[in-house]
C-alpha cells in the first residue's frame, strides 16, 4: 500500500488532498492537533494522527513507512498568538527533521506565489513571504528530496475566497481596493490535489522541483469578480455586482488596524501583489490541461467537486 502523511489535513486543501489520495489508492495519515480535526481527517477517508500531548516521538512514529510528507500546516497571517516564526518556520523545521529520522524520502511543501520576488516587489516583501522563503530553504537543505508548490488562490468547495466575495455580493455593495487591475490566477483545488500526487509519484531526481501552482487563466481581480457573478447567476444564485471602490491606502489602513474584509496586512498584500505565472510546467506535471476557471468557480459556488 502506498502511504503518505499530510500535515494540516483537516484544512481546505488538506481535506481535498486526503480524499483524492485515497481515491488513487494511497493510505493517508493526517497529522492534526485536535480530536475534532482528527474527525475531519477520518471523514475524508484518512487515518488521523492527533498530536495532543508532548510525546516527541509521536510524529516520527506516524511517519514510519511513508513515501512522502506533504506539509500544509501553515498560517497566512499572525492571529491568536500564532507567529510565522513558530509555525511557518519552526514547525516546518520540526516536521522535516522528524521525516528525516523516520526515513521519509520525499517532502512536498506549499509556499506562496510571489516568494521569488521577495526584495523586488514591495507587496511580496513582507514577513509572510519571508517566512515562506525561509521554509523553502529548510526543505531544500533537509536532505530529503523536496518539491515546492507556490500557489495563487486555490478555489473549490470550502475555500476562503469565493464565499467571502459571494456574501459581499448578496449585500448592497462590494468594496474593492483601487481599480482592480492587479491580477490573480486562481487554480481549482482538484488540480492542486492532483499536482501533489503527481509530484509524490514521479521518479526520484525529477526536475523541476519548484512549481507555481496557478490556474490556466490570469486575469484582473475586477474581471474575476465579474466572472464569479456571471457563473453564480448561471447556477441560479443571485449575485449583484455593485462595486464601491476604496483607495488602496484606505484598505491598507483598515488591514493594519485589524482587518479589511477580514484580511490582515499580509493577506491584503497577497491580493494586491499582482503575481501571475506560466501554467505550462504544472500542466506538464499533471499530463493534462488544467480545469477551466469557470468550472473551478462553479465547483466552489455549488460546494461540490468539479469534473
Amino acid at each position: 500500500m502506498k502511504r503518505i502523511a499530510v500535515t494540516g489535513a483537516n484544512g481546505f486543501i488538506g481535506r481535498h488532498l486526503v480524499r483524492y489520495a485515497v481515491s488513487q489508492g494511497y493510505e493517508v495519515v493526517g497529522v492534526v492537533r485536535s480530536e475534532r480535526a482528527g474527525q475531519v481527517v477520518r471523514a475524508s477517508g484518512g487515518q488521523a494522527c492527533e498530536l495532543l500531548g508532548r510525546d516527541p516521538e509521536a510524529l516520527v512514529r506516524a511517519l514510519d513507512g511513508c513515501q512522502a510528507l506533504v506539509h500544509l500546516a501553515q498560517i497566512g497571517a499572525e492571529r491568536s498568538g500564532s507567529t510565522y516564526e513558530a509555525v511557518n518556520v519552526g514547525f516546518t523545521e520540526r516536521v522535516l527533521e522528524d521525516a528525516r529520522r523516520a526515513g521519509v524520502p520525499r517532502a512536498v511543501y506549499f509556499s506562496g506565489l510571489g516568494v521569488a520576488r521577495y526584495g523586488i516587489s514591495p507587496r511580496c516583501s513582507n514577513p509572510y513571504f519571508l517566512s515562506k522563503l525561509a521554509a523553502e530553504t529548510l526543505v531544500f537543505r533537509s536532505g530529503i528530496e523536496g518539491t515546492v508548490f507556490r500557489p495563487s488562490y486555490v478555489v473549490g468547495p470550502g475555500d476562503g475566497l469565493v464565499p467571502l466575495v459571494l456574501r459581499a455580493m448578496e449585500g448592497e455593495e462590494l468594496e474593492r481596493p483601487g481599480d482592480g487591475s492587479y491580477r490573480v490566477q486562481p487554480i481549482a483545488v482538484a488540480d492542486a490535489a492532483a499536482a501533489v500526487i503527481a509530484a509524490v509519484s514521479r521518479p526520484a531526481g525529477s526536475f523541476p522541483t519548484v512549481f507555481d501552482l496557478v490556474g490556466p487563466e490570469p486575469l484582473a481581480y475586477a474581471a474575476l469578480l465579474e466572472r464569479l457573478a456571471a457563473v453564480s447567476r448561471r447556477l441560479g444564485r443571485p449575485a449583484q455586482l455593485c462595486v464601491r471602490e476604496v483607495t488602496v491606502a484606505e484598505a491598507d489602513a483598515k488591514a493594519r488596524a485589524g482587518g479589511w474584509q477580514g484580511m490582515l496586512s499580509d493577506e491584503l498584500d497577497c491580493l494586491l501583489c499582482d503575481e501571475v505565472s506560466d501554467a505550462a510546467p504544472l500542466q506538464a506535471l499533471l499530463g493534462r490541461p488544467l480545469l477551466a476557471l469557470d468550472a473551478a468557480l462553479g465547483s466552489a459556488i455549488r460546494g461540490e467537486p468539479g469534473d
